[in-house]
């Protein structure tokens, strides 16, 4: 029961950022070449491996785990190849938050950026459905002032034919793909 309700709250708290995001003004990274940028929260893997996580949703397995690091990869080499920004990876943050809500947020983006010395935050919201084997992102950028710069959403299909078992070690280096072309798709709409 606890498994159905994980994924209840799961796909309702994914309605409610992608409309939250799809509301925001879409805006433009254009303006960011070279600046200094991080991330403060990736998807479903929010933390460190191994360590504290953003996320409210632990993944239920090893095998899920693993596809969430792997679409963080995706992720981060998609942030690393944007022309809008010079990307440090999340590994390199210092003092990433525990919780970020709507009330905190701004405060925490703010000290997130004075400690690790950025121009702007990115946060991430990456969800890879198992099931269709896609992968959606969306995310917000902040100037270092905390106020919202873009936001971005889309999603990149799975490939086709479908894997047979998506959760496979064999099955990570396309989750990788997956999520990068996703990032990639989210980026090109705001000019990064």
């Amino acid at each position: 029961m606890s498994s159905i309700r994980q994924r209840v709250t799961r796909f309702l708290v994914g309605l409610i950022t992608a409309a939250a995001l799809s509301s925001c003004t879409e805006g433009n990274l254009g303006r960011l070449h070279n600046v200094r940028a991080g991330a403060i929260g990736i998807g479903p893997t929010g933390g460190h491996p191994g360590e504290r996580r953003l996320s409210h949703f632990k993944p239920e397995s090893p095998e899920e785990l693993r596809v969430n690091l792997a679409v963080r990869r995706g992720v981060e080499r998609a942030l690393d190849d944007s022309r809008a920004f010079s990307y440090v990876p999340f590994v390199k943050m210092e003092q990433v938050p525990l919780h970020l809500n709507p009330f905190n947020e701004s405060t925490e983006v703010k000290k997130f950026a004075a400690v690790n010395n950025l121009s702007a935050v990115i946060r991430v919201w990456v969800t890879p459905d198992l099931t269709q084997q896609s992968v959606t992102v969306g995310f917000l950028t902040h100037a270092r002032s905390s106020k919202a710069i873009a936001t971005g959403l889309a999603s990149a299909p799975g490939p086709v034919p479908p894997l047979k078992n998506p959760t496979a070690r064999a099955a990570l280096s396309t989750w990788e793909k997956t999520a990068y072309e996703a990032t990639k798709k989210a980026l090109a709409k705001v000019r990064g």
